[in-house]
């Protein structure tokens, strides 16, 4: 410990809490950052989630002592700085300049009467994610689907949403008023809304040439299409418009011209549909939009602009599209594309001919189909006037990217029941998939898959040595770091395709909704059951919601009088039906329709195994339990070869390593450690944990290693092992 003690580095931190700067108060503190794995200690291999915990010893000032200040029974003046739920961060360094390490909130405060100390206990970004988690869990691959699409969701997905419901951003979000939103960042389920159906492949997924974190690219010679039902269905003629907008990067076209295309479904008040197409054409730099009554938007009426920039390839657009209806019976539409100059484009307004939208219509679904290119940030909102602005066309300056996610590799067909926090849900998929999650020292938090430790690196992010910068150091090669024949359980969703309707009721007998009221209903729903879509009004049958004149059960159903929308708790469904007319409407009822797959899936366990590895070690066997987030045995496959080839040839484990203190050290850097003295060392190891505490003016630092690598394959040159049993002993008796 003598180069720990030595002085040759001086110690420089800042806390602060609450944005109140308190470092100089600070007396001792000590932080913690280690990955929650449960692999086998000593493997090659890690996988799991990181909070880190800051604890911090505080004195008081100006005379008073800290309990007095800032302990739980402190005036709210003074105590409310380190307060439960406060925020807190806190840098450190060697010298004049420090890192940041640590952002998070306080936890807890203590206060020991008689002394001069509060102790302080934070968790970081962790905290914000401590939220019931909530999941859609669509039906809309056991629906009509034209193609064997496994990727409803993933778990790349799935973390995603649960960090975007905490604030965590990694593309625009949701914005006010939203009524369907599509992140397409691993899976084409919505974010906000019911997947009714998909169709084709939507197995490409991309983080290269992607607006801002992953994005889904295009069929190449015919569109991939996924068909949604909003999550409020909103009447069109009460004033305001729809906004649809995404964000795309152009490319090359293939067999066909890069295009997205837009189609929605109007429900008319007659028990009629009215059609909506919106199409850019990038290839081309067209933009068309079409309306009528026939589904096939070349049989509608429609109107065009050109926009050349639109062709320009490689660069993030938005597209918006506003849509409202004008008086006396015209559809309105007004295309806004912004480029990377960040200048909305408001292109000339185009009319469509709509008498039959006179009479009052209701958004019903909305399909999205992409050819080509690459796009993502779908969404669709009810607005009560045109965006106009930069931040209120494309939300810039609302909201701040504060994620960065690996890949989609494993796609999911249905979605996991889960319970407990969206921390805890985070954490089992991290250790499900052999991925990493945690929070940086500066706030942002970081997801990374199993490939990054699947390859052995070649360079160091840093280095320490004996020379300068270790203190201790123990080498120790264990059996237990061997694992040879691993076995990943699955259940594999692939054979199952089509589902069966069931359906839930509720008949409460007529219930009035006066003019300009809401109706809440609650109704209860399997926790194991999969979401039914939104109804819309209509006369009683599947996926609907019973609205009429009057209590009589023969009175007229009045479709386009009242917005639906339905959120989905773990157990309950609510549907809010709120009465947009002048006069009372009477609620009779509902029937919501929930497809059930038509089958199982089939449970597999896949072993991946070393030959060389059992000769020489044995066999040391390792089952991993995918907990759902896996659900393809070839998918299972590869995180079982993964595992292999991490556990076939034991590498040194390396304990507990003391090292004078560096604050660029980070979870999941790869170090060099090189000691001459006496280990006789030179190897790569990746960082699973830090330890590093502060007191009066000195800074410990204690790493845990796994080594990338192990020494060779064992030679036993020259050796003849002794066999299991003695040659020259008689066997037992029978």
């Amino acid at each position: 410990m003598i180069a720990l003690a030595s002085g040759e580095r001086s110690l420089s931190h800042s806390t602060r809490l609450a944005g109140r700067e308190l470092g100089s108060q600070v007396t001792a503190w000590s932080l913690d950052r280690a990955y929650v794995t449960d692999l086998p200690a000593a493997m090659r291999a890690f996988s799991g989630s990181s909070s880190a915990q800051l604890t911090a010893d505080v004195a008081g000032t100006g005379g008073q002592p800290a309990p007095a200040l800032y302990g739980p029974w402190a005036p709210r003046a003074t105590g409310d700085v380190a307060r439960p739920g406060q925020s807190v961060t806190h840098r450190w360094g060697l010298g004049p300049d420090t890192l940041a390490t640590f952002r998070g909130s306080v936890r807890s405060r203590s206060a020991e009467s008689g002394t001069d100390l509060v102790r302080l206990s934070a968790l970081d970004g962790a905290e914000r994610l401590r939220m019931p988690a909530r999941l859609p869990r669509p039906d809309g691959a056991f629906r009509f689907t034209g193609g064997p699409t496994q990727w409803i969701a993933s778990p790349v997905w799935v973390v995603d949403h649960l960090l975007r419901n905490a604030g965590i951003h990694t593309s625009p979000p949701p914005r006010p008023g939203c009524v369907l939103y599509a992140s397409l960042h691993g899976g084409v389920a919505p974010n906000v809304g019911y997947l009714e159906s998909v169709n084709g492949w939507w197995g490409e997924w991309y983080k290269e040439r992607a607006s801002f974190e992953c994005a889904a690219e295009g069929g190449f010679s015919a569109p991939y299409q996924a068909t949604y039902i909003p999550a409020g269905l909103p009447s069109f003629l009460y004033g305001g418009g729809t906004w649809l907008e995404f964000w795309a990067v152009n490319q090359p076209p293939v067999d066909k011209d890069s295009a997205v295309e837009l189609h929605v479904t109007w429900s008319l008040a007659q028990g009629m549909n009215y059609y909506t197409t919106l199409t850019v054409n990038f290839t081309k730099g067209t933009i068309t939009a079409s309306s009528g009554e026939n589904e096939d938007p070349t049989k509608n009426p429609s109107v065009g602009w050109t926009w050349n920039p639109l062709k320009v390839e490689g660069k993030r657009i938005h597209i918006g599209w506003w849509v409202r209806y004008r008086s006396p019976g015209q559809s309105a539409f007004t295309p806004v594309i912004t480029g990377e100059d960040g200048i909305p484009a408001f292109l000339n307004d185009g009319y469509i001919d709509a008498p039959a939208m006179r009479v009052a219509t209701v958004l019903e679904r909305v399909r999205f189909g992409l050819t080509n290119l690459r796009a993502e940030a779908f969404q669709v909102s009810s607005l009560a006037a045109r965006p106009n602005t930069l931040a209120e066309v494309t939300q810039q300056g609302t909201w701040k990217r504060s994620a960065s996610l690996s890949k989609p590799r494993f796609p999911l067909r249905v979605i996991p029941a889960v319970r407990g926090s969206a921390w805890d849900v985070i954490s089992e998929i991290a250790k499900s998939t052999l991925a990493t999650a945690e929070f940086t020292g500066d706030g942002y938090f970081r997801w990374r898959d199993h490939t990054r430790w699947s390859y052995t690196p070649i360079s160091a992010d840093l280095e320490v040595t004996s020379a300068r910068d270790l203190a201790g150091l123990t080498i120790t090669e264990e059996i237990d770091a061997c694992r040879n024949y691993c076995t990943v359980r699955v259940s594999d969703w692939f054979d199952v395709w089509d589902g069966k309707a069931e359906s839930i009721y509720d008949q409460p007998g007529p219930l009035l909704i006066a003019a300009g009221e809401s109706l809440v209903r609650t109704l209860a729903i399997q926790e194991s059951q999969l979401d039914p879509r939104t109804p819309r009004v209509q006369a009683p049958g599947p996926d609907s919601v019973v609205i009429r004149s009057t209590a009589a059960t023969n009175s007229p159903v009045r479709p386009a009088s009242v917005d639906v929308t339905m959120q989905r708790e773990p157990s309950t469904i609510t549907l809010t039906m709120r009465n947009r007319s002048a006069e009372p409407l009477y609620y009779h009822g509902a029937q919501l329709t929930i497809m059930t797959p038509n089958g199982n899936p089939g449970q597999y366990l896949w072993s991946s195994w070393n030959d060389d590895s059992r000769r020489i070690y044995g066999t040391q066997e390792y089952e991993h339990d995918v907990r759902g987030w896996v659900q393809t045995v070839a998918d299972a496959t590869a995180l079982a070869d993964a595992l292999r080839d991490a556990g076939a040839f034991p590498a040194p484990l390396l304990q507990s390593v003391d090292i004078l203190p560096d604050p660029r050290i980070e979870l999941g850097d790869v170090v060099r450690i090189r000691d001459s003295t006496g280990a006789q060392l030179n190897t790569l190891a990746w960082v699973i944990g830090i330890k590093t505490s502060g007191d009066t003016g000195r800074v410990t630092q204690t790493l845990t290693l796994r080594g990338t690598a192990p020494n060779g394959i064992p030679q036993d040159a020259g050796l003849t092992p002794d066999p299991p049993t003695d040659p020259d002993a008689p066997p037992p008796p029978p």
